[in-house]
């Protein structure tokens, strides 16, 4: 009796697995056909482990294309995106001419776009999904994912100029003006996000202000002169700026310092 239930696991075993005979053949169309019965049956773990091999069995047939493919979705269903990503890229690497390589572009590209961190942390994914998916927009402006690819590379690159930002606003936020002042600045010769760009412009000037305000008596003029002009710089570009108000109350205490030593400029000069 109990080699009678040993015997009838046996065959439950083998009856829930179909592919186990083949996946252990030496035949290489059974093992790929294996590989591709487990991924069908959604079990991602055991046709992974099988297009592995198959990847290396395969190596310059144009059938390696197409596993090293759903090998990169069966690494990517499991969740194992740093996986899924370096297959994507081999495919597109080894196999460019491939049927597959403009979806596997993109897909490695949005490995990258999951991987990426929030812009709190380091920034790598994210720079390496842009450079992928500036790619696959320059090779294949129409593709099927070009529409998709360009509102992440927008959300990416959005990512990145939040870093930067806050980057400068917290020596805004700590009193280092000094180095806000430059930060602010380097960040508006690159930035593109408009409502980043206002509030960089903004307190780039209250922070130029702010450091004149706080420099020994020496340095005050000159710094005071620099604030003036960044204020007017906003002014130019958001004349109805939200942040007006407190430029402007800072600007008149600017034209307050200012006005004396312009006054004794001017007599002296009209003496």
């Amino acid at each position: 009796m109990r080699w009678w239930k040993i015997g009838m696991a046996v065959l439950i075993i083998l009856g829930c697995d179909p592919y186990r005979k083949l996946a252990r053949s030496k035949n290489l169309a059974d093992r790929d056909s294996a590989a591709f019965g487990y991924f069908r049956r959604k079990q991602y773990e055991s046709a992974s482990q099988l297009m592995e091999e198959l990847v290396g069995l395969y190596r310059g047939n144009v059938r390696a294309a197409e596993v090293l493919y759903h090998l990169a979705l069966a690494r990517m269903y499991l969740k194992d995106y740093y996986a899924a990503e370096r297959y994507f890229g081999q495919l597109v690497e080894e196999y460019p001419l491939s049927p597959r390589a403009e979806e596997a572009l993109f897909m490695q590209a949005k490995m990258n776009y999951i991987l990426s961190a929030d812009y709190d942390f380091d920034q790598r994914e994210t720079k390496r999904a842009i450079d992928k998916l500036q790619v696959y927009l320059t090779l294949y402006p129409d593709g099927s994912h070009a529409a998709e690819a360009q509102s992440m590379l927008a959300e990416l690159e959005r990512k990145l100029e939040l870093k930067a930002f806050h980057a400068a606003e917290t020596f805004y936020r700590i009193g280092r003006y000094k180095a806000a002042v430059v930060l602010f600045g380097d960040f508006l010769t690159y930035a593109t996000q408009p409502d980043l760009r206002e509030e960089a412009a903004y307190k780039r000037a209250s922070a130029a202000f702010l450091m004149a305000e706080s420099s020994i008596q020496e340095k005050q003029l000159p710094r005071f002169s620099e604030a003036e002009e960044f204020y007017r710089t906003f002014v130019r570009e958001y004349p109805k700026s939200q942040y007006l108000p407190l430029l402007n109350a800072q600007y008149e205490h600017t034209q307050r310092v200012l006005q004396v030593p312009r006054r004794a400029a001017a007599g002296s000069s009209g003496d």
